[in-house]
Order: C-alpha cells, then sequence, then structure tokens
C-alpha cells in the first residue's frame, strides 16, 4: 500500500458539559503518525465541535480513509459501536482499530459486538505505529500475529486472536510525543476552562499509579513513568507562543508522586513563566506529610490541588484500598487553608460494604471540615477496576451480557449499578442527595461571600478579570472540585 489514508476520531463525551478536556492518547498518537511514518491523519474530533449524528455521517461520507483510529473513555463504547457500523457501510475495506480505556479491559467485547477490526491494549506509540507501518508496507492481508499488544478478529470474525503484551515505554520524552495541538479545535478547549479561569489547557505528563484503589483502572502499571521537567516546559513554552496559555491543569494520575520533580517544575516556572497559573492532582497522604512542598507550589503559581478523599469512613477507606486516614485528610484541609488553596474533594458512595453508618461518618468529616459533598459519585464498577471483578463474582453484572452492560455505562454521577448489601437501588440514590443537601447546607453557613472573593483576588490577581463563567461552567466547577470552595 504506497499511500494509506488515516482517520482519527474523537468520539463525543459529556454531552451535559461543555468540551474541556482534549483527547491527549489520540492528538498524541497523530504526531507520532507524523513523525514516524510521515502520514498526516485526518483528525474529526466530534466531542469539540459537537457535531451531529448527520453532520458526522457527512463529514465521514466526504473523508478519503483506509485505518481509522478511534478511542476514549468507557462511556464511549455505544457511540463506537454504532460509528464503526456506519464506518464500514461507507468503506468496506476500510480498517477499524480501537484503543484507549474503552477498549483495552475488554477487548474481546469490542471486536464481537462491532465492526472494530483491531484493539490495541498497549501504548499506541509503540502497538500503532508498528501495525500502521506493517499496514503501509505490505498491505492489510499481511500477518500481525508477531506484534505486541493487539487483540483482533479472524477474517470470518469467528475468532479473536491475542498477541504477546507490550512492554511499557521506558523513556516518554523520546518514545512519545506532545499532542497534535494544531490538528485540534484549541480555541474550542481553550474557551471552556478545564478548572483554572482563563485560557486553561489541561496536560498529563505522567503514566502509572503506585496506589492500587479498587475502583480505579490502571493500565500502565504502578511504577510511574514521567516526562522530565524539560520536555514539559517545552510544551508550555510552545502552547504559551502558539495559543497565549493563561493557566494548566495537570491531569495525572497523581501528580505530587515525585517530590523532586515537583520541586524542580517549581523552581523552573518561576524562572521562566513567572506569570503561569496551574492545578494539579494530589493526595491526602502526601499532602498531609508536605507542607512544605505545598508552600513552595503555592508560590509557584499553584492555584489548586484536587485529591480523591472518597470518603469520611476508616473502615471504607480501607475496603477501597485507598492507603490513606482521616487525619491526613483533615490535615489536608488545613494545609490548603493554611496557603489560602481551595479544598476541592470528590468523594464515593456505594462501595461495597457501604452502610448507613459510613454515609454518616462522611457527612460528619464533611461538617466537622466545613466542606460540601458536591463531587459525590456512584460507586461505578468500569472494567478492569477490582470492583468490576466483584460485581462479576457477585452476580451483579451478568457475565454473559458485558455487551448490554457497556452500552448503558455513563458518568460516575449517573447511577448504573448497586454494589451494597446494605441499600436498595432507590434508597442509594436518595441517600446520595441527602448527603449532598446536608453537607452543602452546613458549608454555607461557614462560607462568608467577601472572603471567598478576596481569595479568589489573592489566587488568580489580575486573570480573575478574564472570568466569565456561565451556568454549564458552575455546574462543571461544584460537579469536579471548584475553585472557589475554600
Amino acid at each position: 500500500m504506497s499511500t494509506m489514508d488515516v482517520l482519527i476520531i474523537n468520539p463525543p463525551i459529556r454531552l451535559d458539559d461543555k468540551p474541556r478536556h482534549i483527547p491527549h492518547g489520540l492528538a498524541i498518537l497523530a504526531n507520532m503518525i507524523r513523525k514516524k511514518l510521515h502520514i498526516y491523519p485526518t483528525f474529526l474530533d466530534i466531542n469539540a465541535h459537537r457535531y451531529t449524528e448527520e453532520q458526522v455521517k457527512k463529514i465521514i461520507q466526504n473523508t478519503n480513509f483506509d485505518v481509522v483510529l478511534i478511542g476514549g473513555l468507557a462511556p464511549v463504547y455505544r457511540t463506537i459501536v454504532k460509528l464503526s457500523r456506519f464506518i464500514k457501510s461507507v468503506n468496506p475495506e476500510a480498517k477499524i482499530v480501537a484503543g484507549g480505556y474503552v477498549a483495552m479491559p475488554i477487548p474481546d467485547i469490542m471486536l464481537k459486538n462491532s465492526e472494530v477490526d483491531i484493539v490495541c491494549v498497549g501504548e499506541g506509540e509503540v502497538t500503532s505505529i508498528e501495525l500502521l507501518y506493517r499496514f503501509q508496507k505490505k498491505g492489510f492481508n499481511t500477518a500481525i500475529d508477531d506484534i505486541a499488544g493487539l487483540c483482533y478478529k479472524n477474517g470470518d470474525k469467528t475468532k479473536i486472536f491475542w498477541t504477546r503484551c507490550q512492554p511499557f515505554i521506558t523513556n516518554l520524552d523520546e518514545e512519545s510525543a506532545l499532542p497534535a495541538y494544531d490538528l485540534l479545535p484549541m480555541e474550542v478547549y481553550l474557551s471552556n476552562p478545564c478548572v483554572g479561569i482563563g485560557r486553561d489547557i489541561d496536560m498529563i505528563t505522567i503514566r502509572g499509579c503506585p496506589y492500587h484503589c479498587s475502583f480505579c483502572y490502571q493500565p500502565w502499571g504502578h511504577k510511574p513513568r514521567s516526562h522530565s521537567v524539560d520536555f514539559i516546559f517545552e510544551a508550555i513554552r510552545y502552547l504559551k507562543e502558539r495559543y497565549n496559555i493563561d493557566f494548566i491543569s495537570f491531569q495525572d494520575d497523581e501528580f505530587m508522586v515525585n517530590k523532586k520533580s515537583v520541586r524542580e517544575f517549581c523552581q523552573k516556572r518561576n524562572r521562566f513563566f513567572p506569570d503561569l497559573l496551574w492545578s494539579c492532582t494530589g493526595r491526602a497522604n502526601i499532602v498531609a506529610h508536605n507542607e512544605e512542598l505545598v508552600r513552595l507550589m503555592r508560590s509557584s503559581g499553584c492555584v489548586l490541588i484536587s485529591c480523591g478523599f472518597e470518603s469520611g469512613s476508616q473502615g471504607m477507606l480501607n475496603s477501597m484500598h485507598k492507603m490513606q486516614t482521616i487525619e491526613e485528610m483533615e490535615r489536608t484541609v488545613q494545609i490548603c487553608r493554611n496557603y489560602g488553596l481551595p479544598v476541592p474533594a470528590s468523594f464515593i458512595i456505594g462501595m461495597p460494604g457501604e452502610d448507613a453508618k459510613s454515609c454518616q461518618e462522611t457527612v460528619d468529616f464533611c461538617i466537622r471540615n466545613s466542606i460540601p459533598l458536591d463531587s459525590l459519585m456512584f460507586a461505578t464498577p468500569y472494567p478492569g477496576t477490582q470492583i468490576f471483578d466483584f460485581a462479576l463474582k457477585t452476580g451483579r453484572i451478568n457475565r454473559n451480557n458485558l455487551h448490554e452492560f457497556m452500552m448503558k455505562i455513563g458518568d460516575a454521577r449517573e447511577f448504573l449499578n448497586n454494589l451494597t448489601d446494605y441499600f436498595l437501588d432507590d434508597e442509594l440514590i436518595n441517600k446520595r442527595e441527602e448527603m449532598m443537601r446536608i453537607a452543602r447546607e452546613n458549608y454555607e453557613k461557614f462560607v462568608v461571600k467577601e472572603e471567598i472573593e478576596i481569595k479568589m483576588r489573592n489566587l488568580f490577581g489580575n486573570l480573575l478579570d478574564k472570568i466569565d463563567l456561565d451556568e454549564k461552567d458552575l455546574e462543571h466547577r461544584a460537579k469536579h472540585g471548584a475553585v472557589s470552595i475554600f
């Protein structure tokens, strides 16, 4: 195949909110394809543009493609199933390759119930590039069974084949790349801030997490691998010069895991981009024991450290393998307030073992520490997690109906499965609403509007004058850790 046209599709997700997060995996892959294969892919970002179904069909019909790459989070499963059928109706000979969290933990389910031909179950920079190179040089009839990290169907689609596992990338700087920002509708993303204010872009710099929380799917291993601080600053330099960004939201599983790198980042930010503001992910067991690091981060433009508290019950935290204590959570709240930082914390209701007592302990924790429960999610058994295995083992998910289960998966704020033995479905849904209401009413007694405005000004300075948040933005911030919760 002398020439090969590649179409990359970012499916729509969270349609009740604005598009805020760039499709990192697909955009990195687009850049790698250009660099390694000298193929210039077409990037169809349905999520950013919020195209209608008819618009999407028209675009696909008018686009040349031999290979389609598609992926995303678990809730896009049903969209991929539907899109794959339409893609094949337009070009039956095209190869459809899926990847990302939606496909990696259940590749056989995806292959059996859609027109997807191949699932990439490894890191795309290696597996997908090798696959596309093979197609480019030898055509679609060539063998691919020696390419690590694949799951695929045979010719008549009656059998699923797995190849050997793909080792993790060891040097992200050399073996990966920046996202192909120029192929994305950046003004859409920069107009819809993730966490910050002004022109805010999200960034992922680390793969893997050293923790083993039972509700989390972690395909990248438990030994974190990160880009160098130099690589990150080259990205910031590019984003500053090309897009005039004001703010970076680091969306890593755990940004603070490498304290040495965090310190280096803070020093370089102060030297090269002293006006850059940023937010990151943290963890109570890290923040609570590293106040000096938090002080440095705050003095280097950090305006928010987002933590998953998950529960106010130590018993529930232990059962989740959360590896943190209530005392560390309370210390985290105290440290954040000491440095004028917001306290955005997410919680989960409905984990195995949850009962009235554990729910009350969570409410009591929030009352005691004067924080709301706006970001309270249902325990959702996403494939690849320990609680997914629990749901299968206990019959809460029918192993023979996994496709039907995947077709229903949505945001964790939507009720999907009851993993408790204590609550009936309606009781659990009502309990969530009750907990959120009680915590919010208590928080509103504690909060002083004028003080929040002063704290916001201390955090954002003149950038606060750029703020122009509508109802969707305010709703998003409430659900995902608002920067105004002090």
